[in-house]
């Protein structure tokens, strides 16, 4: 598990481990391992490093000794030329292969690199920002003093309920057998619950009511926080909007068609709001 922690930020050193990232790929050695130690690569003047956090591959909470012994800093590092020796991954693909804790790192390393990649000039006055604060991830501009911290941008993801089906839909972009949920950013001065009732009625047309929070999981692509919801139908025909869904149904919970990877939220409050359809009704 990665402790993200207040502690001043080290500079990069070879007792920590790296994550590599050129253009929008990963790039991992063999087995797609992707934590990589210093003397695996070699740096370069245009490299960028951002620290992450320590890393416990143990995850032991109960042994808080053994856990330190096992801490490593962890910084991910964007390159513009691609090392040699290593193997490019999408990242959405590596995602999908990894356990909660090794996905939370990969996420964090993404969302990281992406900040400091897209605010080399501060957004207000333009003056460069070439340092990084010491104990936060935020750049401080020197000229007016404004600080910018990595973007986090909150969606929502909702599975609806009507009776013992499920309403799931597929997007234009989306491979032709594979369905998921209603999903999308909120707006300014919008509530999570708002959004939810928002995003439901202009992509498929229906009302929901009983809205109420399940979880939430980071989304690096580039920088999405997802916050999943249960809803209950409330009204309205299915009609999905042109553009945004190709494809949206009632499906029995006995009958999915292809849902996404568990590892993903959609797939997780997908599979929650079955069982919780299927013990409400015993």
């Amino acid at each position: 598990m990665l402790e993200i922690g207040t502690h001043a930020h080290p500079s990069p050193h070879q007792d920590a481990l790296y994550i590599l990232l050129f253009k929008n790929q990963v790039l991992i050695e063999q087995d797609h391992q992707f934590l990589v130690p210093f003397d695996h690569f070699q740096p370069d003047s245009s490299m960028r490093a951002i620290y992450c956090g320590q890393w416990n591959p143990q995850g032991n909470d109960q042994n808080p000794e053994k856990q330190d012994a096992t801490n490593q800093d962890v910084f991910v590092c964007r390159f513009e030329n691609r090392p040699r020796g290593f193997t490019e991954i999408d990242l959405r693909e590596l995602l999908f292969m990894q356990d909660e804790a090794n996905y939370l790192l990969l996420s964090r390393a993404h969302q990281l690199s992406t900040w400091d990649r897209d605010h080399q000039f501060c957004g207000r006055c333009g003056t460069p920002m070439n340092n990084k604060h010491t104990t936060e991830h935020t750049k401080i501009c020197p000229k007016c003093n404004l600080r910018h911290y990595p973007r986090i941008s909150p969606c929502i993801i909702v599975s609806v309920r009507n009776g013992e089906h499920l309403l799931l839909a597929r997007g234009p972009h989306m491979p032709k057998d594979r369905f998921s949920n209603i999903a999308g950013f909120v707006e300014a001065g919008e509530t999570l619950e708002q959004a939810v009732a928002r995003e439901v009625r202009e992509e498929v047309g229906i009302e929901v009511n009983n809205i109420r929070y399940v979880g939430s999981q980071p989304w690096s692509f580039p920088h999405q926080m997802m916050v999943g919801f249960f809803a209950d139908y409330a009204g309205g025909e299915i009609f999905p909007a042109p553009g945004e869904i190709e494809e949206a149904a009632w499906w029995h919970i006995d009958s999915l068609p292809n849902i996404p990877s568990l590892v993903t939220i959609s797939g997780q409050i997908i599979t929650q709001h079955v069982a919780h359809i299927k013990n409400s009704a015993t």
